[in-house]
């Protein structure tokens, strides 16, 4: 059950494009419209991504995916490599402690990603309570912002979908001033 629909969702559209995902973006786009604890300016802009997905050809999506998360070290989707280097062993702890932490919730990411993977990190954040949910994404803004800026550097379009997160965290000022369109 998610409690933060919108993370979940966000989650999914931070995901590799691959032909489930892309297959299930207008049953997405139709959920949209009924979620929970989303506002306006946020349905529009998942959205408008959503329309931005469906607009290019699969592989171009898949390419343009693999470019900006895969091949771009700077805008990596495993949160602690924006704050830990890959060989630094406090890497592994902070891996082995979001296990721990996702288990005493019954919770786990499954074989497909590490722990730190942002759509991991968001569909764990969605099945909690907003305010423990608030507490959890505090500790990765650091995380997040980094790699929202490293986006928007880019002029990725991914940069928006971050938007969202970042206002659950309270990193970013309320919503209706916060996301761009």
């Amino acid at each position: 059950m998610f409690h933060q629909p919108i993370l979940h969702v966000v989650a999914l559209l931070l995901d590799y494009p691959d032909d489930e995902l892309l297959q299930n973006l207008p049953e997405i786009a139709f959920a949209l419209e009924s979620l929970d604890n989303a506002h306006k300016k946020e349905v529009i802009m998942l959205h408008d991504h959503i329309k931005w997905m469906q607009s290019l050809a699969p592989l171009q999506l898949e390419a343009l995916y693999v470019n900006t998360f895969d091949w771009n070290p700077s805008c990596d989707l495993h949160l602690s490599n924006h704050i830990l280097p890959e060989d630094d062993r406090g890497r592994g702890d902070v891996l082995v402690r979001l296990l721990e932490y996702y288990s005493t919730y019954g919770w786990a990411p499954g074989a497909r990603a590490l722990p730190d993977f942002l759509p991991v990190v968001l569909d764990f954040a969605a099945t909690l309570e907003i305010e423990e949910s608030y507490i959890f994404l505090s500790s990765a803004d650091e995380s997040i912002q980094i790699l929202r800026n490293n986006l928007s550097e880019i002029q990725s379009p991914y940069a928006r979908l971050l938007e969202p997160v970042l206002y659950r965290s309270h990193f970013l000022s309320p919503i209706s001033s916060g996301v761009s369109v």
